[in-house]
């Protein structure tokens, strides 16, 4: 029994040494992993998207036969958009109160971006309001 301490007490510090050892290789391969997508987003190309936030607007009410017309039109506004390069992401949020849905759209300026949204039935017929933000993130983020 005497003879088994030695053994099992180098059994214990090897095991010691080992684990430290694979947990300061788990470390650098993380460190290594980090600074690496550090040097990609260092090198990106930042672009300037559009967010459109929609809210309810003062015509929400309307006879079913318009509002069907018009979300028509809307959706069809929206596939135009994405064929011209222009949308990046839309959609509508599932439960909303007074934020109804958002776009991302790829413009020149904010009075390009304006004009795009102005151009949705929804908005022009005064069911939807909305409001423009500068949205910068690495180019191609949106994996379009």
């Amino acid at each position: 029994m005497a003879k088994l301490i030695p053994v099992f007490l180098l059994g214990v510090f090897l095991t010691f040494v080992i684990a430290g050892f694979s947990s300061r290789i788990r470390q650098q391969a993380v460190q290594a992993e980090i600074s690496e997508m550090d040097s990609v987003a260092q090198g990106a190309i930042v672009q300037q998207y559009w967010m459109v936030f929609f809210k309810n607007g003062t015509a929400m009410a309307g006879d079913p036969v318009s509002s069907a017309l018009i979300d028509e039109a809307h959706v069809m506004h929206i596939r135009n958009l994405t064929r011209e390069g222009k949308m990046m992401l839309a959609g509508a949020f599932a439960e909303y109160d007074d934020l109804r849905a958002i776009y991302v759209l790829k413009a020149a300026d904010s009075l390009e971006a304006a004009r795009l949204v102005k151009a949705d039935s929804a908005v022009a017929t005064g069911r939807l309001q909305f409001e423009l933000k500068p949205w910068w993130t690495a180019r191609n983020c949106v994996f379009r």
